[in-house]
């Protein structure tokens, strides 16, 4: 226990300092254009809006997982009923970040559990699937033979996605779960093999970034130990820290955070910090019913990760192993990311990338890729108002 606490009391010292000497030089956004329309925010309950007659399916092929959402959208753009949430561990991204390419038995068993995947949906009554590759397929030397394969012997097209679309459907997913929020919001979303940060006000962005910093990505850059040693923990939040310093975020008070990442820090911290992971808002219950990270506690499951290996912690709070290696990583990330937006919480959404697929496609068709490029979002019609605004 004393040594513990000792660990935990050296990092708050160290992130202390290294938090008022990060860069502040702000470099040019990536932003979501110039004719963005007028802000909007989301209309009011009306009557009960007419529910899709089948059901619709996005899989997402990332640096970590390849992962299936089935889900039945209604028309008011919100709600979404989940019939299906499963993923599959493939780690992709570890041999891009090895080889530079997808190796052949990651590669079979990605399209394996693709297909499973596609059998599972349509199961379910799926006529649309929608396919996403991101960052671990993005930066594969054989990434282009990688998808024809994939079409070839599942049926299904993968989509390789820019970081700015991933960025927008990362956050249309995250804010769709609390849509009665109408002020400015901010979204992290943390992959395996890139990180995203982008503010907007109700379905329209306003700004956004897109970083090779995912959790897989800092750990084999920065973090070669197991456990990782304090001198590379340090080092590894320097640099992210000091990436994120050259971005000018906008200012934002509500910031939640998607990714597989961090949701099993949210239930590592619960199961690690008991009471202590439970955050109150000032009614006394627990805010929205969300998952809370805070930066104090990232700051004691960081010194967790000091002291047990990933084969520990995985067997203490009931991780995998191989997502138990991204926890210092994406501590990391999270901790640089929840700063530079300025605020002391997270809130972890379970709606993401393929949550957010599906809802621009309900309101755009086929077009939903080019509203993920141009971030415009869509308008959600008040109580009363027939079809979709365009």
């Amino acid at each position: 226990m004393a040594r513990a606490r000792k660990l935990h009391d050296r990092w708050r010292r160290f992130r202390g300092g290294a938090t008022q000497d990060a860069a502040t030089n702000y470099a040019r956004p990536m932003s979501a254009g110039a004719d963005a329309p007028p802000d909007f925010t989301p209309g009011v309950d009306g009557d009960e809006l007419p529910i899709l007659p089948a059901p619709l399916a996005a899989i997402d092929a990332g640096s970590n997982t390849v992962h299936l959402a089935v889900m039945r959208p209604a028309y008011d753009g919100h709600d979404l009923r989940i019939l299906k949430d499963s993923a599959d561990l493939v780690q992709l991204g570890a041999d891009v970040t090895a080889i530079g390419a997808i190796g052949p038995e990651r590669a079979a068993a990605a399209i394996a559990a693709i297909r499973a995947q596609v059998a599972t949906a349509q199961a379910l009554g799926a006529t649309t699937i929608l396919g996403i590759a991101t960052e671990g397929v993005r930066k594969a030397a054989n990434a282009k033979t990688f998808l024809e394969r994939v079409e070839a012997e599942t049926g299904l097209r993968l989509r390789l996605i820019t970081g700015d679309q991933e960025a927008a459907l990362a956050y249309w997913g995250a804010v769709s779960e609390t849509p009665q929020i109408t002020g400015k919001r901010g979204v992290i979303d943390l992959g395996g093999g890139s990180l995203e940060l982008i503010v907007g006000q109700g379905t329209r962005i306003t700004w956004r970034a897109s970083l090779p910093l995912g959790g897989g990505v800092i750990r084999n850059r920065f973090l070669p130990s197991d456990p990782p040693t304090f001198r590379e923990l340090s080092g590894a939040y320097q640099a992210v820290t000091a990436a994120l310093g050259a971005l000018p975020a906008p200012a934002t008070t509500d910031v939640s955070v998607c990714g597989g990442t961090a949701t099993a820090l949210a239930q590592m911290a619960r199961r690690a910090l008991g009471k202590a992971a439970r955050v109150e808002s000032a009614g006394g219950a627990t805010d929205r019913g969300q998952r809370i990270l805070t930066r104090d506690q990232m700051d004691q499951l960081l010194t967790l990760t000091l002291r047990y290996s990933a084969a520990e912690l995985a067997t203490r709070y009931h991780l995998r192993e191989a997502r138990a290696r991204l926890m210092a990583p994406g501590c990391v990330a999270l901790l640089a990311a929840t700063e530079r937006f300025g605020v002391e919480r997270l809130h972890v959404s379970k709606r993401g990338i393929r949550e957010g697929a599906l809802l621009a496609y309900l309101h755009t068709g086929a077009d939903w890729l080019d509203a993920a490029s141009s971030g415009r979002g869509w308008r959600i019609p008040a109580a009363g108002a027939a079809g979709k605004a365009s």
